[in-house]
């Protein structure tokens, strides 16, 4: 007889923040077969996790195929757990988010196994990336998309990629003037700026027949208030 079992337990740190061990056993004829355990900063996060793991082992063969217990997955590169990320996103992503997760593919870190990765290795990135002209919001931006992959790596798939880690990457890339918040926007276009916009693309238009309709583009963009990415998926 086969027995699955899922707890989470509240544990007090030092400093009096709280975290989640989330812990799985499975029992077989009286004997633990397996355990496995992670410690997440939310308890939603370590009950998706559970849940996700529990489903994976009862599918067929899945005990037989696991390794032993903290082996599993540990050789996983980054660059694998971003190709997962992306595969795995039901409800897809925009092509910028793609392309910037992509394109972090060919830096170093993208090699490293996710269990090795450390905060100095997201902060080292950080000034790799900020040394190719850049500017701070940008590198922002990067780790911001990379964050999401390590807050769901561990309980979606199991691939070590700690998101406390992150979390501290970011609060040194932030002291060190590595990353900065995006630009706030302090003025709206003209009516005469936006004349000589919509005549440009008017001309063009005509011009080039066959050239994108910026000049109506334009007009429904500033009536509808939606974004570039909501307008171009408008079927």
């Amino acid at each position: 007889m086969l027995y699955l079992m899922g707890s989470i337990i509240t544990r007090k740190r030092k400093d009096g923040s709280v975290a989640w061990l989330a812990q799985i056993a499975i029992r077989r004829d009286g004997k633990t077969v397996l355990r496995e355990n992670r410690t997440f900063e939310r308890r939603s996060v370590a009950a998706a996790w559970i849940e996700k793991r529990e489903e994976d082992l009862a599918k067929p063969g899945a005990l037989d195929a696991l390794p032993e217990d903290g082996q599993k997955r540990k050789d996983v590169t980054l660059g694998v757990a971003i190709d997962k990320y992306i595969e795995d996103s039901a409800k897809g992503m925009g092509r910028t988010k793609a392309q910037v997760l992509k394109s972090i593919k060919d830096y170093d870190i993208a090699n490293k196994s996710c269990a090795s990765i450390g905060s100095a290795d997201l902060v080292a990135f950080a000034k790799e990336k900020l040394k190719t002209g850049v500017a701070p919001q940008t590198v922002a931006n990067y780790l911001s998309h990379l964050s999401a992959i390590f807050t769901l790596a561990g309980p979606a798939w199991n691939i070590p990629l700690d998101a406390g880690t992150m979390r501290d990457a970011l609060i040194v890339c932030k002291r060190l003037g590595l990353t900065q918040k995006t630009r706030q926007r302090e003025r709206r276009p003209t009516l005469e700026e936006l004349d000589l916009l919509m005549t440009h693309f008017h001309d063009r238009s005509t011009r080039r027949p066959s050239s994108v309709p910026m000049h109506r583009i334009t007009a429904f963009a500033i009536f509808s208030s939606r974004r570039q990415e909501e307008i171009t998926r408008i079927r």
